[in-house]
């Protein structure tokens, strides 16, 4: 026996040790790779005939005679009872298509891979299924706070490197919350589910907006309203308040807004993509139409927005 405190040096693992190795490795990188494609599709139970009445993990026999077989609830397929031991785990693709917050049956393969890519923001709401936000209160709650936290970046971001590695910090370690609005983890979902993703927004929206509003550089970056022609400086993040034109990005009061008035900057971005021609057409005196109203010309694409 080896004297205490002597280091005990390991040998070289053998042929056969690194052959086996290497095939649990790319077992287990095939089992994640096939996982990551299912994981915003609802699982479809095939059959243990569509296995050969193996175990999708073990590869043991399984079905009829042979020992029971429990199904995963996450990718449908079939395994015995010692890869399968009923753990419970929330399922992305119900909660995206079903807004399902109940916890479902999962295999223990299933298990791991859903804890490893708990908190990776792979699940975009907006691409997978954009009318959950108008079943989901909470959910358009958090995604109006998450506008609101993205319109204050962009001040925070082009303000003293301190301020933004303030926010970056307050937020960490889930800056694509600050960039990606319609991306989200699982563990955020959760947190949506639970009630605690809108509070923790809202404490860092209150820190980034009180800056902008004490901050000599950042307060100076709003906007007056072109259609009442207020004094009043206001910010995008104001979203009560206000309407930003999705056409150009200028910011009116939201009541003003409302009265369906073309964008005025739009409009005259419009007029100076006319040609000279149309201009010359425009002369005062000549007695046309154009002349006395001059916006009867042409339509704007925004007419009725």
């Amino acid at each position: 026996a080896p004297a205490a405190g002597a280091v005990v040096l390991r040998g070289k693992p053998n042929r056969e040790q690194r052959r086996r190795r290497d095939a649990q490795r790319g077992q287990r990188q095939s089992v994640t790779s096939s996982f990551l494609r299912i994981l915003t599709c609802l699982a479809v139970e095939k059959g243990l005939t569509a296995q050969s009445f193996r175990c999708a993990g073990c590869q043991c026999a399984v079905g009829l005679s042979r020992g029971r077989a429990k199904v995963c609830c996450y990718s449908g397929w079939y395994y015995c009872q010692s890869c399968h031991q009923d753990s419970l785990f929330l399922i992305p693709a119900r909660l995206l298509h079903n807004w399902d917050t109940s916890k479902h049956k999962v295999s223990k393969q299933a298990k791991e891979f859903l804890e490893f890519v708990y908190e990776e923001p792979l699940l975009d709401v907006q691409q997978l299924n954009p009318c959950l936000y108008g079943q989901c209160d909470a959910l358009a709650a958090v995604l109006r706070l998450r506008q609101q936290l993205q319109s204050l970046r962009a001040y925070l971001f082009n303000c003293r490197a301190t301020v933004a590695e303030d926010l970056r910090r307050r937020i960490f370690p889930r800056e694509y919350l600050l960039q990606h609005i319609h991306l989200y983890s699982l563990a955020d979902l959760q947190q949506v589910i639970d009630g605690k993703l809108a509070p923790f927004l809202s404490k860092v929206i209150k820190f980034a907006s009180a800056h902008v509003f004490g901050c000599s550089l950042c307060s100076q970056k709003g906007f007056v309203c072109e259609l009442c022609h207020s004094r009043q400086v206001i910010f995008p993040f104001q979203d009560t308040a206000t309407k930003r034109c999705e056409g150009c990005g200028a910011v009116f009061h939201a009541e003003c807004r409302s009265r369906a008035q073309p964008c005025p900057r739009c409009v005259r971005r419009e007029l100076h993509k006319k040609p000279r021609a149309f201009w010359r057409g425009l002369q005062p005196g000549d007695g046309t139409a154009a002349a006395e109203d001059p916006y009867s010309c042409f339509e704007l694409p925004f007419q009725d927005t």
